[in-house]
């Protein structure tokens, strides 16, 4: 199951990769992380690529409410996608954060 970030108002996505889930103090399930790729793959906080489009999102979708969501949780079709997809990373990033 992958998980994803979006904005509903602004119909953007960004693809987080599979939750990592672990136990709490308390013994309470919960995501604790998400990764990306293979488990040979740098954790994604340790992508800088990944980190730009991160941050570049939400800027773009600054005053916007986001929801992190589950394969099957939205209509994927309905979404432009940012970093992966409809909109390739090179492109998505170009010029940002200078303007």
């Amino acid at each position: 199951m992958d998980s994803y970030l979006i904005c509903d108002e602004t119909k953007k996505a960004m693809w987080l990769g599979k939750p990592i889930r672990g136990t709490t103090d308390g013994n309470a399930e919960r995501v604790l992380f998400y990764h990306r790729g293979s488990q040979e793959d740098p954790y994604n906080h340790e992508d800088e690529v990944l980190n730009k489009i991160l941050w570049k999102f939400l800027a773009d979708n600054a005053r916007k409410t986001f929801r992190v969501v589950f394969s099957g949780e939205f209509e994927e079709d309905d979404y432009e996608w940012v970093g992966s997809g409809d909109v390739e990373t090179e492109e998505y990033l170009r010029g940002w954060p200078e303007g």
